[in-house]
């Protein structure tokens, strides 16, 4: 065998190589959820959702009311069914560790959403009135995304879900001291605010990556 032969055998061999590192990366990439969609998924129903709550606050004597409550609890779930879905189609094509994480994640979702809604209807039934309920509502919702986010971040290894997930975290509890219907004007802004703003900032970091493949 030539020089040139040997030659062309290995730079055909690492073409190959780096075909199959790219065809891996993208696989990979594919199964792990997108932060732009969960966080604009988020972001809009807390926007909408704790604007909606403010409002039914400021006409109701303080208190949201049921239809602003109901309109609220809606978009929460539809959230949340949402973001299950796009994990598990993300996952789904998938095998082994990246999968089970991804369906995992999923999980977990709906899970720690069941856990604080049965801690609510114990506070509820115990004789929690009507401020504690709605201030525990609001914080235990605020801790379950912030807390899955900042897992879902170190899992992924995604610095900005991570850094979302320690600001919700942060506001939900101090939006708790703004008390009722000061807590809904304060998680739209800055909770559902700080998720959409998260959104723009990874599409945008996302555009640059492609920009530069």
């Amino acid at each position: 065998m030539t020089d040139d032969t040997q030659d062309d055998a290995t730079l055909d061999a690492a073409a190959s190589l780096a075909l199959i590192n790219a065809q891996r990366a993208t696989v990979v990439q594919r199964a792990e959820p997108s932060p732009t969609y969960l966080f604009a998924v988020w972001g809009l129903a807390w926007v909408v959702g704790y604007t909606v709550m403010a409002w039914g606050a400021r006409t109701h004597d303080g208190r949201p009311g049921a239809v602003a409550g109901t309109a609220f609890a809606v978009l929460l779930v539809a959230a949340g069914v949402a973001t299950g879905t796009h994990i598990a189609r993300r996952s789904g094509g998938v095998r082994g560790p990246s999968a089970r994480a991804g369906a995992m994640f999923g999980w977990s979702w709906f899970i720690a959403f069941a856990a604080v809604n049965l801690v609510m209807a114990g506070l509820t039934q115990a004789g929690a009135n009507d401020t504690v309920v709605a201030l525990g509502w609001n914080a235990l919702s605020a801790l379950v995304v912030g807390m899955l986010y900042l897992a879902g971040g170190a899992v992924w290894q995604e610095l900005t879900m991570y850094l979302l997930g320690a600001w919700i975290v942060l506001v939900g509890g101090a939006a708790t001291l703004a008390g009722v219907p000061g807590v809904y004007t304060v998680m739209a802004a800055a909770g559902g605010g700080g998720m959409l703003l998260a959104a723009l900032v990874t599409f945008a970091l996302a555009r640059r990556r492609w920009a530069q493949a």
